[in-house]
């Protein structure tokens, strides 16, 4: 055989690449013993209902059980200063108990959502791209993932390239985050 069974080849391109491929192969191990450690957080789930809507999850999905669960939206007219004023209330009310939700469609949202990970805070996300049986978090979100204080949710079937996101899917992102939040 000249591969060998899930063998993985890529061409390296980019600056540093090299070193991110080798910190990945050194750190391989490790991410290896978590999910073995914490299987339910890492297994790929498929036709999870929520709140009427069939998703594929990864991640801690009790998070969706919670009693306390708040919606980040925010206009993307918000200036920088005023977003940062967004971050620190929602640090705020995630530090006080609750678990944050949101596509993380506008910038704000975005750095919302990011402070809470970096913080520790537990959020679930909502992604307009699907999972397959072998996808993963990303490696931002694999130690929350370990801690189970993260899930991310696709409301949408896995394709092999990414589709742009719409105006519509956002809407329908940001409804599917108000359904949660509700339950």
């Amino acid at each position: 055989m000249l591969w060998s069974l899930g063998y993985n080849d890529h061409i390296l391109s980019g600056d540093g690449e090299l070193n991110r491929w080798i910190d990945y192969l050194v750190d391989n191990p490790r991410r290896l013993a978590l999910r073995r450690a914490f299987p339910d957080y890492f297994r790929v789930q498929f036709g999870l209902e929520v709140g009427g809507r069939t998703y594929t999850a990864i991640g801690n999905r009790f998070l969706l059980a919670h009693p306390s669960k708040v919606q980040v939206q925010l206009s993307r007219s918000l200036t920088d200063a005023q977003i940062e004023e967004r971050v620190a209330h929602f640090l705020g009310i995630a530090r006080s108990g609750s678990v944050l939700v949101s596509p993380a469609i506008s910038k704000g949202e975005q750095r919302v959502m990011r402070a809470a990970l970096d913080a520790g805070m537990p959020i679930v996300f909502i992604t307009p791209w699907g999972f397959n049986s072998f996808s993963k978090p990303g490696h931002a979100y694999y130690e929350a993932c370990c801690e189970g204080r993260f899930l991310i949710l696709a409301p949408w079937p896995h394709q092999n390239r990414r589709i742009p996101l719409t105006r519509q899917m956002c809407l329908a992102m940001n409804a599917m985050t108000e359904a949660i939040c509700s339950l």
